[in-house]
Order: structure tokens, then sequence, then C-alpha cells
């Protein structure tokens, strides 16, 4: 009792004053700008992540909503936004109708801005900030201003990613992977903005991943120990980590190819590339196929960057309106950072088609098929949390109901893709498009409409 005490020092009354006293030191209101744009509460900055995120997913709806018009209906101009289309982005979008060109860089800025700028920073970033603080008991982040710096990173990344649809030659056209030597060789400089902005979106992940393990470590409260950490905590703690280990080695790979796009560079261009029946003017001797490594090695965790907070989400959902604590909440804990752990082996099966060996293939499929098992013992507990619950339908129960067959038809779906023999003739085919969008759009969305 006496540590917690010195931990916790006796709230003391004020001395009263009168209304003519003037020795104590007026009390100043911040200002808008100290409060909402420069703060440093972590439910503020929660806040201001969720605010733009969603902003951010709805803009990456628009383009999604466009590029379904084009292909229902070819080179006909876009009802209604045709005209504002071709007054905003010029010669690309002529008489109102999407050119291929324009096609390319709303496909390749579409999944950029749903995984990089919506769902990552709603999920992770806006609500870990709100509510992990809360959960453990801490007064704030260990670092507040870092947190401020990492929300202020976000969104200048977003609008250099917005800006780069008003440059001439428009925004980024070699997807959201953004392959080499496809990503060198298009004439345009919305590739380098896109590059610039990546690695100002992966700084603001890298500086919020840091800050969440800090403070769920450090800043726990008395008693909070490791297994009574709310899960959502724990799913952070797992992504945080995911995060940390993952991101740098596409920062310096997007680094590089900005180089290659900039400074004329060939870390990953190839010796004898031919651009357009001519050889290119570089020297060459440069490996494409780094660069799919360096960024598949963040590709797959990202995807439980992505879907470990909403798991974390559904939980405390299903537990509240269940009123029941979660069924077998060690599995659940331990499945994550299995998880996590394993999330770092199974990037290769992205790749089948390059041309790897059998024996590399065969380690990537087995590793890919375990990771689906941690993923249905965290899906079960939550299906058996439902049992002999006292259950309230209300919206948030809702979508965390709708997220649970949602996700397990992507986990389904992947299976397959996961076998290289398989997944020879289902690569690039809209089956592949299909399985992520089951776990990102039906899944990890409605997990976050839940939360919100």
């Amino acid at each position: 009792m006496e540590t917690f005490v010195q931990q916790f020092p006796p709230f003391r009354e004020a001395p009263a004053h009168g209304h003519d006293d003037h020795g104590h030191p007026e009390h100043h209101e911040p200002g808008f700008w100290s409060k909402y744009i420069f703060s440093t509460d972590h439910k503020t900055i929660g806040i201001q992540y969720g605010f733009v995120a969603l902003c951010f997913m709805l803009f990456g709806f628009v383009l999604m909503m466009l590029m379904r018009w084009q292909i229902a209906h070819p080179g006909i101009p876009v009802p209604l936004f045709g005209p504002l289309l071709e007054k905003v982005l010029g010669q690309v979008a002529a008489k109102g109708a999407i050119s291929p060109d324009l096609y390319n860089s709303f496909g390749a800025m579409h999944g950029t801005i749903m995984v990089f700028l919506g769902v990552v920073p709603l999920a992770f970033a806006a609500f870990g900030n709100y509510v992990v603080p809360l959960m453990i008991g801490a007064p704030d982040m260990t670092v507040p201003r870092i947190n401020m710096a990492s929300f202020h990173a976000f969104f200048l990344g977003g609008v250099v990613m917005l800006v780069s649809f008003f440059i001439p030659g428009g925004a980024a056209q070699a997807g959201w992977t953004s392959y080499s030597p496809l990503a060198t060789t298009i004439p345009t400089n919305g590739q380098a903005f896109w590059l610039v902005g990546m690695v100002l979106l992966i700084t603001s992940s890298l500086l919020g991943a840091v800050n969440f393990i800090a403070t769920i470590i450090q800043l726990r409260a008395p008693g909070m120990t490791w297994m009574r950490l709310p899960f959502f905590v724990w799913a952070q703690f797992v992504t945080a980590f995911i995060l940390l280990l993952a991101f740098p080695p596409l920062e310096a790979a997007g680094v590089l190819q900005l180089m290659d796009n900039v400074a004329h560079t060939s870390f990953f261009l190839p010796t004898g590339l031919a651009v357009g029946g001519q050889l290119a003017d570089r020297s060459g001797g440069g490996s494409p196929l780094l660069w799919q490594h360096l960024f598949w090695f963040l590709g797959h965790p990202e995807v439980y960057v992505l879907i470990l907070p909403a798991m974390g989400i559904v939980a405390e959902v299903i537990a509240n309106n269940t009123r029941k604590p979660l069924w077998g909440y060690k599995s659940l804990v331990y499945s994550a950072l299995f998880v996590g752990f394993l999330s770092f082996i199974v990037w290769a099966h992205h790749m089948y088609l390059t041309g790897m060996g059998q024996k590399i293939a065969t380690f990537f499929q087995t590793t890919t098929m375990i990771i689906s098992i941690p993923s249905v013992i965290i899906l079960t507990c939550m299906f058996l949390s439902l049992w002999g619950g006292s259950i309230r339908i209300n919206t948030p129960m809702l979508f965390a109901l709708g997220f649970l067959p949602m996700f397990g038809i992507g986990g389904l779906t992947g299976l397959p893709l996961g076998l290289a023999a398989a997944d020879l003739y289902l690569h690039d085919t809209y089956y592949v498009i299909a399985h992520c969008h089951y776990v990102v759009a039906p899944g990890t969305m409605f997990a976050l409409f839940a939360g919100v």
C-alpha cells in the first residue's frame, strides 16, 4: 500500500481563493491550433487519425466506383462527374471518359489509399491511440510529441499522394505494388510522388509502432499484468511489432526505387532492358526480383496489420454484447503472437511465378498452411464466445457478427493461393482480388464500422 501511495499521492484540495485574490496564476485555455492541430493528447490524435483516414477511405471508394463504371461501360463518359473529371484532370479524362492511363492511375491509387491511408491508420493508429491508454490505465502515450509527429507525417504523406493526381502525366500507374522495371519506365513523375508519400507514411507507422510498444510495456497501471490485458491491446501490441520489423525494408526499397526514377541508377533495372523496342540507356545490373522480395516482406505482414486490430475490435464488441468474458482468452493471445511471428516467413507465396525452386516453394507452401491454424483458432474462439451469452443485437454487434463469416470466406479462398500448383493458374486473376477484398473489405471494414 505504501508504494501505491508513493506512486499516486493523495488528492489535496486546492486552497480556496476569493474573487479578489490574484495570487494564483490564471488558467489559459489552449487555442484552436494547439488544441486540434498540434495536440499531444492521445484522444485528440486518435480522432485526427480517424477523421482523416475515413476521408481517405471515402476517396478510395470513389476511385473504385469510377473504375467499375469504366469496366461496365468502356469509353463512355462518367455520368454527372465526367465534366468535372475533365476539368480537374485534363486530357486523361477527355470528354469525361476514363482513359487507359487514368484507369491505371485509379487502380494504383485505390489500392495505396485504401491500405496505407485508410484501413491501417484507422485500425491501428486511430483506435489504438484513443483506446489503448484508457484500457491499460496509462495517462497518455509514452512520447506524446512523437505521437503528434507520427500523425503529421501521415497527413503529409497523404497530401503528397493526392497532389500527384494534378501534376503533368498524372499519378502513379504501376499498381499499388509498384513493381520495377515498370515503375521506373512509365513516363510520369507520379511514381516519384508515390514513393515520397510512401516514405512519409512508413516513417509515420514506425514512430507510432515504437510509441505503442513502449506504452504497453512501460505504462500499464499497477496490477495490469500481461494476462489481464484486453485482447484488443494484445492485438495492437503484436501489430506494432509487425510494423516495426516489416516496414524498414520497404522504406529502404522505396528510397532505392526513387533513386532509379530521379537519379537514373539501376538498383532494380536488369541489364539489357528494352523499353518501346529500344535498349534502355541505363547501366543495368539491378534485380527486379529484389524489389518484389522487399515489397512482399512488408506486403504479407501488412495483411495481419490490417486484420489483427480488426480482430481485437470484434473481440471487445462480442465480449461486451454477449455480457460474458471471451472464450479461450489465452488461446487468443498465443494465436495472435504466433501469427505475428509466422507472418514474416510466408511472403514468397506471392512470388511462385518468379521461377523459384521446388524446395523453396514447398517451404512457403508449408508456412502458409500453418499460419491459417492460429487464424482459425481466433475465429473459433469468437464463435464460441457467443455460446451461452445474453446477446444484445445492436449495430456494432451486427457488424461484428458479419465480420466472422466474411473473414472465414477470405481465409478459405486464400488456401488454394498458398499452393503453388493452384496459384500458377489463379495468380493475377480476379480470384486473387476477391480473396484480398473478402479479408479487407467486408472483413476488416466491418470490424472498423463496429468499432466506430
